[in-house]
């Protein structure tokens, strides 16, 4: 992972790996699996607390509560909110050959986003928004970090919001298994 003045984790960005366990990763995957999924989208998403709007961007309408496994996370996350409590949250499954393009989440978010991977490692592109935001697929001088299983990506200050992330869809293809992905927020105010 590159850490100098052009990279991401310069910037405000933080990777914590081994956020769960390896048992804890076993039994919230299998707690994601039997809830319903969204499938309007090329991948399966769940939304908790507020939904969010994919055409207009933005959320305030609100989406079923947070089940009991992401009330513990959003718990075990608060320190990274700086004490404030996630009342949001995303589940997006991936698998190869999905991906998301390149995006710095709505401004309706709070200054602190959170993103939890599990089931497999994969990688995630990271580029200034000022440089070519809506190119389609990674660019030859975005920063690419893999994501390890179990791992929690923060993102605040400048990579909150004057970086944007993305999963490139040809990078995703070469994966083996499918990335669960359980991204945390809170609302501004």
């Amino acid at each position: 992972m590159t850490r100098d003045t052009g990279s991401i984790f310069a910037h405000g960005a933080v990777l914590v790996p081994d956020f769960v366990t390896p048992a804890e990763e076993t039994r919230l995957l299998l707690r994601i699996a039997e809830a319903p999924w969204r499938t309007a989208l090329r991948r399966r998403v769940q939304h908790y607390g507020f939904r969010y709007d994919y055409r207009g961007g933005g959320t305030r309408a609100p989406a079923p509560a947070f089940p009991r496994w992401t009330q513990v996370m959003a718990e075990r996350l608060r320190p990274h909110f700086g004490g404030a409590l996630p009342v949001q949250c995303i589940v997006n499954a991936y698998r190869p050959g999905q991906g998301i393009g390149m995006h710095a989440d709505h401004r309706d978010f709070g200054p602190v986003v959170a993103s939890l991977s599990l089931g497999a490692d994969w990688p995630m592109c990271f580029r200034p928004g000022a440089a070519r935001p809506y190119a389609a697929g990674a660019l030859s001088g975005d920063e690419v970090t893999v994501l390890p299983r179990r791992s929690v990506l923060v993102l605040a200050g400048a990579a909150r919001h004057r970086w944007m992330h993305g999963i490139d869809r040809g990078m995703s293809a070469r994966e083996g298994a499918t990335r669960v992905s359980a991204t945390f927020r809170t609302l501004a105010a």
